[in-house]
């Protein structure tokens, strides 16, 4: 085993080898996690650390927590005594430099007088799974914490811990861990901790408070969602969470490609129908009748078998005023991108065909006023609706857990495939991944809804006036210049207004749990593994099957 000293070394260099970028993702993450725990919620005062240059900065919580009316403190170390207290920091007051260059309250700080509800945050390069913790090697934390009555917390990045850290009889281990991929609540009762040297009986009692209070934290966490509960010798990357990604892939990941059959299996069996109406005038009708029973039946059933917190999950939350200048653009970049995905692999003459649903239904859009209500009702309202809640509300919830980017990949390859066409297939999965990012950034349901349905209409009734427009504009170069000129603006400004939206969901301190803290570069594979389902390899076959005849 290595010493702590060459441990010291050794992550110090790890630590500056971090980009800016990752560093802050990460620590981001971080503060996110701990946010959302049960105990930092349960918690009535926040004793923090001023991060130094590499550590991670949880300073992002000083400003949640005041408004949630806890009391913050930050340590200001004795050189004289070796002795470390921690001081209020109140909201008009700045820290200043202490010992060791440390910031710290001011002179005129309070004394904080923690109980039972506070919870303790400690700055460590590293810590083991049972709790042990290398510090800096001065111990004044391990001497504050001898007489702390609340919880002790750790915080590290997840690929920085270590399977076993050196510890010495004074060496105090916490009881969780937050890290940038999980929460691990620590199991670090005396006979788990490795230890160089005999404990004294004074510092075993105190590990055995420590353990009480890992125990009630064990009890309080129960059935969390991203609760570890970690014993010695497992590391972050261990078997426990190998198994629990598995069990997420091979069980849960089931049901929404079944879901996706279900609906496969109905559309093939609809598609007679439309052979058999000899009576347009019941035409309407049946559509509407049949996406009842193709989507909105099989989701009803689905959400229910999922259970009553999933409704919670699926973003039926309205649109907001912020939201209507992105809406906007996202509805040009549709427009737009669909038809140079169109041009793309059918050609430009594609641009001129019928409106159809699920290349079963053609839609008919000459005709009086009621004809034309009964035409946006069917071939634009209920599709809008049906196949948003199916494919943005309900997959993306369901795959979210494996990546952002897996849901939004997932939902899109599902959404273009239910459309049975080759020719069409890029356009729906653009518009599929174009659909999901809007419901992400605007965190609503609606905002994707109102997208579908005003593209919908566009291709019923706006399509054919641009199909004269290139025509009498007697160039299709100049028309396809203005297609690209449009869609790259307008996905500009689109990207704008994103940013500012989640700017204002950072300032409000919204719950972003949903975006699970997977790298990107672990999504691919991630996607991968969700798709290696037999229901996924069964809506495949009823694609290709129909595409094809």
């Amino acid at each position: 085993m290595r010493t702590k000293d060459e441990l010291r070394a050794l992550l110090k260099d790890k630590r500056a080898s971090l980009s800016h970028d990752e560093k802050k993702a990460m620590d981001a993450a971080i503060v996110s996690r701990i946010a959302q725990s049960k105990v930092y919620q349960n918690a009535s005062t926040l004793l923090l650390y001023a991060p130094l240059a590499g550590e991670i900065n949880l300073l992002p919580l000083v400003r949640l927590a005041r408004k949630q009316g806890k009391t913050v403190a930050f340590p200001r170390c004795d050189v004289a005594t070796n002795t470390m207290q921690f001081y209020i920091l109140e909201p008009e007051a700045r820290l200043v430099a202490g010992a060791y260059h440390i910031p710290e309250p001011p002179a005129d700080a309070p004394l904080c007088q923690p109980d039972e509800k506070a919870i303790c945050i400690l700055p460590a390069l590293t810590f083991d799974l049972s709790g042990a913790r290398l510090g800096y090697g001065k111990g004044y934390y391990d001497r504050f914490l001898a007489t702390f009555p609340g919880v002790t917390v750790g915080a590290a990045y997840e690929s920085f811990l270590i399977k076993q850290v050196p510890v010495e009889a004074h060496d105090l281990p916490v009881s969780m861990i937050f890290t940038d991929r999980a929460m691990h609540v620590c199991r670090n009762d005396v006979s788990t901790v490795h230890t160089e040297e005999k404990k004294p009986l004074f510092f075993a009692g105190v590990r055995k408070k420590t353990a009480d209070m890992t125990e009630k934290l064990r009890r309080m966490f129960k059935g969390e969602k991203s609760l570890t509960v970690v014993t010695e010798g497992e590391t972050a990357e261990g078997e426990a969470a190998k198994k629990s990604f598995l069990e997420l892939v091979k069980g849960a990941h089931h049901a929404p490609p079944t879901l996706v059959g279900v609906i496969f299996l109905l559309l093939l069996l609809s598609r007679p129908i439309d052979t058999l109406l000899t009576d347009r005038n019941n035409e309407y009708a049946v559509v509407i009748l049949l996406q009842v029973l193709i989507f909105l039946i099989p989701a009803v059933v689905y959400g229910k078998l999922r259970g009553d917190a999933f409704s919670a999950r699926i973003r039926l939350r309205t649109i907001r005023p912020e939201h209507a200048l992105f809406t906007v653009c996202m509805l040009v970049v549709m427009i737009t991108g669909g038809m140079l995905c169109s041009i793309l692999t059918g050609g430009i003459a594609s641009l001129g065909k019928n409106f159809t649903l699920y290349e079963t239904f053609v839609a008919r859009t000459s005709g009086g006023f009621l004809e034309t209500a009964y035409v946006i009702l069917a071939y634009g309202v209920l599709p809008a609706f049906c196949e948003e809640l199916v494919f943005r509300s309900i997959l993306c919830a369901e795959y979210e857990k494996l990546g952002v980017g897996v849901s939004i990949a997932a939902s899109a390859l599902f959404f273009a495939m239910l459309h049975f066409s080759f020719p069409l297939f890029l356009t729906y999965l653009l518009l599929g991944m174009l659909l999901a990012g809007a419901m992400y950034t605007t965190r609503s349901f609606f905002a994707a809804f109102l997208l579908h349905l005003c593209y919908n209409v566009f291709c019923l009734f706006g399509q054919p006036y641009l199909s004269a427009f290139y025509v009498n504009a007697g160039s299709n170069e100049i028309f396809m210049f203005c297609l690209v000129v449009l869609f790259l603006l307008f996905a500009a400004f689109a990207a704008g207004e994103a940013r500012k939206l989640y700017h204002r969901y950072a300032r409000a301190n919204l719950d972003s749990s949903y975006t699970a803290d997977i790298p990107m570069r672990e999504q691919p594979k991630n996607f991968l593994l969700a798709m290696l389902s037999p229901a996924t390899a069964v809506c495949l076959v009823i694609w290709l099957i129909v595409s094809l005849v």
